[in-house]
């Protein structure tokens, strides 16, 4: 979910972090997925270098872990805003991750500020941030902050981990900031019957309809939990009718990007046996999806 947000006043890059699940289908990452790994890091750390703003939603790895071959140089000078790290969060980040963390980059950001609920100006441009609020549906996982980017002429929300928005706390901070643009984490289908269930993703859908239906936004970035799921675009066919029903871009980051979409997690058994995705999950770019 690592962003870079440029506008005329600031640069902004949006939780700095990269990492892999230890374990999907049985399977440790193929090192495939670890030189991708490794070359996303660098990639984030040099918008990190370039930017005067960085943000940690939460202190779940992906957000803020760029590993140890990284300097954490790349936090000195900034302006730091970062979950609040005792308040609404769950144990394990407030008695392990949020601390680890906090001392690593100590004394490196020009300013570090609890964001939650808060708000930033850099000249026109304007960052807001939600107030805390569980990630997903199940506060076990923690609390995140979305954030909001208005530069006068566009707004950006982006939703960190809401595993949809599943929740209506969620899905009320978008359509109160009426963004043009959202980049949104989406259902986490792969967990259906798990962690995720059916009732996680009908209201993930109706919540995404109604921000199509009630905001000026024109492009929908669907990805993080969703890109997870070799049958992304399948299950997701009624927000593609909903999208072109309104003429609002429903696309992955990948396809944003115009790259092609490599969802390397979920061709992990594929590339264990051939050393290649499988057809459902190799380079391509859907028709569905790029409408």
């Amino acid at each position: 979910m690592a962003t870079y947000v440029e506008t005329k006043d600031v640069k902004i890059l949006l939780d700095p972090g990269v990492a892999l699940a230890p374990r999907r289908f049985g399977l440790p990452p193929h090192p495939v997925e670890f030189e991708r790994l490794r070359q996303l890091a660098k990639l984030i750390s040099n918008y990190a270098e370039k930017a005067q703003v960085l943000t940690v939603t939460h202190y779940h790895y992906d957000h803020h872990d760029l590993g140890d071959s990284i300097p954490l140089k790349v936090w000195e000078g900034k302006d730091a805003y970062v979950k609040h790290p005792t308040e609404n969060i769950n144990p394990s980040q407030k008695f392990e991750r949020a601390p680890l963390f906090l001392k690593r980059i100590e004394g490196l950001p020009r300013n570090l500020v609890y964001a939650d609920g808060g708000e930033a100006s850099y000249g026109r441009t304007v960052i807001k941030f939600s107030e805390a609020m569980p990630h997903g549906a199940d506060p076990k996982l923690g609390y995140i902050f979305q954030v909001s980017i208005d530069d006068g002429k566009e707004k950006l929300v982006y939703t960190s981990d809401v595993e949809g928005p599943v929740l209506k706390e969620q899905t009320a901070f978008i359509l109160a900031e009426k963004p043009s643009f959202l980049i949104v984490d989406g259902p986490m289908t792969y967990m259906l019957g798990y962690r995720y269930t059916m009732e996680n993703l009908g209201a993930a859908f109706q919540n995404l309809k109604q921000v199509m239906a009630e905001t000026p936004v024109e492009t929908i970035i669907l990805d993080h939990h969703f890109m997870r799921d070799l049958n992304y675009q399948l299950i997701a066919a009624p927000l593609y009718k909903a999208a072109k029903s309104r003429n609002v871009k429903l696309i992955s980051a990948a396809e944003y990007l115009n790259r092609p979409v490599e969802i390397l997690e979920a061709c992990r058994p594929e590339l264990y046996k051939t050393g290649n995705l499988k057809p459902s999950g190799r380079s391509r770019r859907s028709k569905a999806s790029r409408k």
